[in-house]
């Protein structure tokens, strides 16, 4: 009885994963503008689901509506080649980290469905504020031990971190946390959805202006996520800002407001899909980013550098960037962000290593202020960095007081 029982969650599991991906797949920027390649993947996953694989002629029949078969029987040929194109398109571009893939084999018309159990595992789309606070208090409580250790004492006194406990403001520590919502799926259920170019709820009501169709098969919700470069970053940071070095505080992304910052240190962790208020800060700095081709625009003078996020096989090689600046009135404002969660994982142990900020140190003494632009080249597979290289760094030239309100 137990062993069924655990069959039967298993599969309501994946039954329920299956929905939330595939309804990312036909949101999507690769299959937004074709009817078409939505209906027939909808078609084939539901038939593959139910262990059946449809004939060409059940397909023209059941989807096109023709009982003749012939002609049609043809031109679905066609739809599944055109299918099984754009599943390669979305999968080289939006959906290169999905935690379930759908293959479409040559020679049938089968949907294949590939789990990621790592990434579905780390996938927390029902995290509440009140939880992550919870997790991220008892971090806050580790790292008063932890301070007292002797490498976090001595980042502490590093270059950077130093500026921080010097400056006699308190803290603030944004957490980049992720817009979701509910979504009717192809069997009728309301389950979690996550769309990457929508990270807030004037960016629904935005989609569902442009689709008045969805609308009845929507829900907003006030819950978002975080992922595990967030609790990570924090653990970092505060194993040497912690122990009464500095007050600190914290905020999501998602509700950071411009008067939560006045006469504070500012410190962002997160991707760049959670910048939120932060983005116009981070343009006017030079860094942009492009999610639905995950590429990252890095400005130098008049020059604009290009990193794509690039896949080969299990391992990822992405790029992450680390900005700092003073303001007027000596407020230090640092921002760590990312494609995925190896990014700023990566970024965040080097920032860790006291050689590692002595040598940021006197690369940046070539500048005549102390601003700058990082970008870090980041190898890693899942959330585990094996190879980090400093790929740039680069004065910020622009009148802080036009950057920062």
């Amino acid at each position: 009885m137990h062993l069924t029982k655990l069959i039967i969650n298993r599969l309501m599991s994946e039954r329920q994963h299956i929905n939330t991906f595939l309804k990312k797949v036909l949101q999507s920027n690769a299959f937004s503008k074709s009817v078409i390649n939505k209906e027939l993947l909808k078609y084939l996953v539901s038939q593959s689901r139910k262990g059946e694989v449809p004939k060409e002629y059940q397909i023209a029949e059941e989807m096109f509506g023709n009982k003749n078969g012939t002609n049609e029987d043809k031109n679905v040929r066609v739809y599944v080649l055109n299918l099984r194109k754009k599943l390669a398109e979305y999968y080289k571009t939006e959906g290169s980290s999905d935690a379930v893939k759908f293959g479409l084999p040559k020679g049938g018309y089968e949907i294949t469905f590939k789990f990621n159990k790592l990434a579905l595992f780390k996938d927390r789309l029902y995290k509440n504020s009140l939880v992550v606070l919870s997790v991220s208090f008892v971090f806050l409580i580790m790292s008063v031990f932890i301070f007292f250790n002797k490498n976090s004492h001595k980042v502490a006194k590093s270059f950077i971190w130093e500026d921080i406990v010097k400056s006699g403001y308190p803290s603030l520590i944004v957490l980049g946390d992720h817009y979701f919502f509910r979504e009717r799926n192809v069997f009728g259920e309301f389950s979690a959805t996550r769309v990457t170019d929508i990270n807030s709820d004037e960016d629904l009501d935005l989609r569902i202006s442009e689709n008045p169709e969805l609308a009845n098969d929507i829900l907003k919700t006030e819950q978002t996520y975080i992922n595990k470069q967030a609790p990570f970053g924090l653990y970092k940071i505060m194993s040497f800002l912690g122990g009464g070095q500095t007050e600190i505080e914290l905020q999501y992304s998602s509700n950071l407001q411009w008067e939560h910052v006045n006469q504070r240190d500012v410190i962002f962790i997160g991707s760049y899909k959670t910048q939120n208020i932060l983005r116009d800060i981070h343009n006017k700095l030079g860094i942009d980013y492009r999610i639905d081709i995950a590429t990252l625009y890095y400005q130098v003078g008049d020059s604009i550098l290009e990193f794509g996020l690039n896949i080969s096989g299990n391992f990822v090689t992405e790029y992450a960037s680390f900005s700092r600046f003073i303001t007027e009135d000596g407020r230090n404002i640092l921002s760590f962000m990312c494609n995925s969660d190896v990014g700023n994982i990566a970024v965040l142990k080097y920032m860790s290593d006291p050689d590692n900020l002595e040598q940021l140190e006197q690369l940046s003494k070539e500048f005549e202020s102390p601003n700058f632009n990082v970008v870090f080249e980041v190898r890693g597979q899942g959330n585990t960095d094996f190879q980090i290289s400093l790929k740039r760094i680069d004065p910020i030239t622009a009148p802080i007081d036009e950057i920062w309100p």
